[in-house]
């Protein structure tokens, strides 16, 4: 039967993986009651002030990366339709130079008189040849309407490339929870399928959570790998389900089932997972 022990003074207690008297089963919980989800300011509050420090800035940082890849976006975006207007208007001005081009040789052809047939009249366009029969007004005009387009493009191209980056880097502030250190989270995030960034939005939102709402808590003891593992069996098992019946790939699956099941997949983390 239990006993009540009365007036005990307690000097040391000793943490061990399993007691010595294997008749016995001793239980000692002390904790100070909280609220059970806590928003990052008072998990700020619950820190020392050297690491709520560390903490704030780190956030701080990646809240002004965020804001400068926004404004950083909107530049681009910019120039990016800049670029787009002079490299239709120098398309415009190709095609005239195109079509003045064609009358040239065909005048070209007509002043030498040559008797050809009409499969010499079909042959290919030869660019470099007609270039050297060209007028040079109009050799200037066409080089330079080239040289005009394939400047467009090149800008063209620069733009979608820091538009693409600057949503990389918007996106990879997101996922601060997930341990990939930031450079290699954009590169990542950059070749990442939709498929997998819902695995990784998902990811860093439940890690989220499990901080926020198990501070204090000390992982679970002997056992909780079991406890892990089955959880993860039945987060696949329900993938697979999931996968068949809406005809989508498992990596999708997982994220839809760590969604709908947030207590089975915080179960899986709290056996050691994470």
């Amino acid at each position: 039967m239990p006993y009540l022990l009365e007036d005990l003074v307690v000097d040391r207690v000793d943490l061990v993986d399993e007691g010595a008297n294997s008749a016995a089963f001793i239980e000692l919980f002390k904790r100070k009651e909280r609220k059970e989800s806590m928003d990052y300011k008072e998990v700020i509050a619950k820190m020392s002030p050297e690491q709520g420090k560390l903490v704030q800035a780190e956030l701080d940082r990646l809240a002004g990366e965020v804001t400068k890849a926004k404004e950083d976006l909107a530049t681009k975006t910019t120039e990016y339709e800049e670029a787009k207007k002079q490299l239709d208007e120098a398309n415009g001005k190709l095609e005239t130079a195109n079509d003045d081009l064609a009358a040239a040789k065909s005048e070209l052809d007509a002043l030498k008189g040559e008797g050809a047939d009409d499969s010499k009249k079909k042959a290919a366009f030869d660019e470099e040849e007609t270039m050297k029969a060209m007028p040079k007004e109009a050799r200037e005009l066409f080089t330079k309407m080239k040289a005009q387009k394939d400047a467009a493009e090149e800008e063209l191209r620069k733009a979608k490339d820091a538009e693409k980056h600057a949503e990389a880097v918007a996106k990879a502030a997101t996922l601060k929870s997930l341990p990939v250190e930031q450079t290699k989270l954009v590169e990542l995030v950059k070749s990442a399928t939709p498929d997998v960034l819902d695995v990784l939005t998902t990811l860093a939102a439940a890690m989220d959570e499990t901080v926020l709402g198990e501070i204090g808590k000390s992982k679970a003891g002997a056992g909780t790998a079991s406890t892990s593992n089955e959880a993860w069996a039945q987060i696949e098992a329900k993938a697979a389900e999931v996968a068949k019946k809406d005809s989508i790939s498992k990596a999708k699956a997982i994220s839809k089932v760590v969604n709908e099941n947030p207590d089975l997949y915080k179960q899986y983390l709290q056996g050691g997972a994470n």
